[in-house]
């Protein structure tokens, strides 16, 4: 029993570790979750973008409880598209080869919400974001959207 609590508590320390251990961001389609609770999420921001510019994406919804936390990952190989579930999506973050993921936004929401994502265009081709609304004790997804932009010359 005393393997099983230590397994956990590292699980949740890993869990808890990678949510808050980087910045913030956003982008455009709308999905319910089998969660819903009548949460939201919606991403908006341009389609194109002239390489060395600067633009935003804006993530607003509604987060009824238990919903109560947005988390925002940008992909810079977004050919997968985003995952269902916030689960589904952190688990990527361990194939940076892969999917190319960076976390790039995580608060805490309740009602009404709005966030901003300021970006730059860097780096030429594709890129996406993937946002969740999650309820951070359980890890359960009430909804998530995605979004993708090219970058060009």
């Amino acid at each position: 029993m005393g393997t099983r609590v230590l397994r956990r508590a590292l699980a949740v320390s890993a869990a808890v570790g990678l949510l808050i251990a980087m910045p913030a961001a956003m982008s455009q389609a709308s999905t319910i979750s089998p969660h819903s609770s009548d949460s939201s999420l919606s991403l908006s921001g341009p389609k194109t973008n002239r390489y060395g510019t600067d633009f935003t994406y804006t993530i607003s919804g509604t987060a009824n409880s238990p919903a109560d936390y947005l988390v925002a990952w940008e992909q810079y190989y977004p050919a997968s598209g985003c995952a269902a579930t916030y689960a589904a999506e952190s688990a990527r973050t361990f194939l940076p080869a892969t999917y190319g993921i960076t976390l790039w936004m995580n608060r805490s929401v309740s009602g009404r919400y709005s966030a901003l994502a300021r970006f730059g265009a860097e780096h030429l081709g594709k890129h996406g974001m993937c946002a969740y609304l999650i309820n951070l004790s359980t890890g359960d997804t009430y909804a998530y959207g995605g979004a993708f932009w090219t970058n060009v010359k």
